[in-house]
């Protein structure tokens, strides 16, 4: 695969594991509520700053696991979406 493409597919795993990470920390932290709990607050935007930057370790620590199997496309573009979701998230926190 060409490294654009390897830059598209890092991305993309780094928006997911964001997503799925910070869905796991809101449910380990909240016992009692559900999916649809989780979908309302995160679409309202009340619990999405400290949530998602929890799930930002995750990003980073897949890479370094990237890094480390010499996979460099794809650790730039996980690099670029936990970028952009810091990004988004100092933007949604001091609006």
């Amino acid at each position: 695969m060409s490294e654009r493409t390897n830059i598209i597919i890092g991305f993309f795993i780094g928006i997911i594991t964001s997503l799925i990470f910070s869905y796991i920390v809101f449910i380990n932290n909240n016992p009692g509520m559900n999916e649809d709990d989780y979908f309302k607050i995160f679409f309202s935007g009340k619990l999405i700053v400290p949530v998602m930057s929890i799930s930002l370790l995750a990003n980073f620590a897949l890479f370094f696991i990237f890094l480390r199997l010499n996979k460099d496309a794809i650790s730039k573009g996980l690099l670029i979406a936990t970028v952009i979701i810091g990004v988004v998230i100092l933007v949604l926190r001091f609006m």
